[in-house]
């Protein structure tokens, strides 16, 4: 995977993270199997080691739970 790639999946990862947690922990529902969200979270941490430069300060990688309800 190039630079240009992984610029894009890990946008795309983060964005679909971020509202799979804002559904679970704020909404209480659930749109994916535990599973699924923690195959993209490795996913995203995979791509973020291989390029650090990538990884943002507000990544899902660096957040546990969500926003206070």
């Amino acid at each position: 995977m190039n630079e240009l790639e992984a610029i894009t999946r890990i946008t795309e990862l983060t964005a679909q993270l971020n509202k799979y947690n804002y559904h679970y922990y704020v909404l209480s529902e659930s749109l994916i199997s535990d599973h699924q969200f923690d195959l993209m979270l490795k996913e995203l941490e995979k791509l973020e080691q291989q390029f650090p430069h990538l990884m943002s300060a507000d990544s899902p990688t660096k957040k546990v739970g969500g926003e206070i309800t």
